[in-house]
């Protein structure tokens, strides 16, 4: 149960670094959203999974709440249009 909530962990430190290091802008747009939103899924899930199964409550709230910011921050720049700019990836054409 340990091992889940640090991997929990360690994907979404896995997105800060892409994140602060400049790897996700060079990526392709469609590359990083899959990769952002992969993380970000997989990270709830663990989090979620530990939860249930009552291992460190507080910790799997906060891992939970920061991948569901993670799913909202990937929405927000890859799929919502800014400042009358296109999304990076158009969902209707």
């Amino acid at each position: 149960m340990k091992r889940l909530l640090a991997l929990c962990i360690s994907l979404q430190i896995a997105f800060v670094l892409l994140y602060i290091t400049g790897i996700l802008p060079e990526l392709n747009a469609y590359a990083g959203a899959i990769v952002c939103l992969i993380i970000g899924f997989a990270s709830m899930v663990l989090s979620l999974y530990s939860a249930g199964k009552k291992f460190s409550l507080g910790v799997s709230f906060l891992a939970f709440i920061f991948s569901l910011f993670i799913i909202c921050f990937t929405i927000f720049i890859y799929f919502l249009p800014e400042a009358g700019m296109p999304p990076v990836i158009p969902l209707f054409d």
